[in-house]
């Protein structure tokens, strides 16, 4: 079991760069989760690792092991892909155990580390089965049984549950944060879905355009975004963002006039001067009715959830925002009423992105 360090990493295509200057470290034993966009780099970077891709500049080290210039065989890494890419004619244990047979392992061997890998996952009833007697989520769990056996160092997973329809994929991110759990191993797990990202991860490393915007925990990530690409991207419902200018400051709080309301926010450093340009961010769950104040908007759909519910309305200046409500059962559709924020649970962000803190 080894860590991950990339330091000063580049990859180009040509004229292109894709991946630029990217430092980042998955310390050993770690469930990493590289998020973004699609086009932001992640796929590439998770290639590169695995050295199915050159590295144009910079250092990959596994285990404190300088890998860069090493090929992917050699590197100690396993790789579970978006498709399953089973053999059909082979069963479950042939296809597991495919890997041992090309390096000669001794049949003894093979057997053995095979029937543990169907333990972990669950399989040991399939093992003569072919892959077209399984289910979708079951053959996932044949190709992470592949990487298993090998023994890696370290397991790579390249958006592996985009295949699966939605309840599969609740249940294989159950289903591999047990397996992260049972065998401790470093893990890096690619995917474009920001819940995922939040229910696997020990640390999460945003992705755009190349570059990593932040990292780190994926609550702290949630509550406190470096700047307004991260605090849009991680959260489902997404953040709701209102534009506005300053109108006055007083004991750590900005008043701000925005979407013909105000929204006060709480500041600890330096507050933005009246007439300031901002931005300023809210949860859905930290929205909520009030009777004076706040911002002005009128319901337009609600998603009834049954315990919880996401009112989506439209604001005076057309703007789309979305505020939960929880055990409360009334219909709000159509109806005009504000909405307003604790001023601690409301960021802030200049116009270029950054966030004010």
């Amino acid at each position: 079991m080894s860590g991950v360090k990339l330091t000063n990493v580049r990859k180009s295509f040509g004229p292109l760069d894709v991946i630029k200057d990217v430092s980042l470290e998955v310390p050993k034993g770690e469930f990493g989760v590289f998020v973004g966009p699609s086009g932001c780099g992640k796929s590439t970077l998770l290639r590169m690792i695995a050295g199915l891709e050159d590295t144009t500049g910079g250092k990959i080290e596994i285990g404190g092991r300088d890998v860069t210039a090493v090929e992917p065989a050699k590197r100690g890494v396993a790789m579970v892909f978006q498709s399953y890419a089973l053999y059909p004619h082979l069963s479950v244990a042939e296809n597991m155990a495919f890997s041992l047979r090309l390096s000669r392992a001794p049949k003894h061997e093979r057997e053995e580390k095979v029937r543990e890998a169907a333990r972990i996952l669950q399989l040991t009833d399939h093992l003569d089965k072919k892959p077209s007697a399984l289910s979708g989520g079951q053959r996932q769990r044949v190709a992470i049984g592949r990487a298993i056996v090998r023994e890696p160092e370290v397991f790579l997973f390249d958006e592996p549950l985009s295949n699966l329809d939605a309840e599969l994929r609740v249940q294989m991110r159950l289903e591999l944060t047990r397996l992260h759990r049972q065998i401790g191993a470093t893990m890096i797990y690619v995917t474009h879905d920001q819940v995922e990202a939040m229910t696997l991860a020990d640390d999460i490393y945003v992705l755009k355009g190349g570059h990593v915007m932040q990292s780190g925990r994926p609550l702290s990530l949630y509550d406190d975004p470096d700047n307004r690409f991260v605090a849009g991207f991680i959260g489902s419902p997404a953040m709701n963002f209102v534009t506005g200018k300053v109108t006055g400051t007083g004991n750590g709080i900005a008043r701000v006039a925005c979407a013909d309301g105000t929204l006060d926010v709480a500041l600890q450093g330096a507050l933005p001067g009246p007439g300031a340009d901002i931005i300023l961010g809210v949860r859905p769950e930290h929205l909520a009715p009030v009777e004076e104040g706040g911002l002005p908007v009128t319901v337009e759909v609600a998603e009834e959830l049954g315990g919880s519910s996401f009112i989506h309305a439209r604001s005076a200046t057309g703007a789309d925002i979305v505020f939960e409500r929880r055990g409360q059962r009334d219909r709000l559709d159509g109806q005009s009423l504000r909405i307003a924020a604790p001023a601690e649970n409301v960021l802030a962000f200049l116009p270029d992105g950054r966030r004010l803190r």
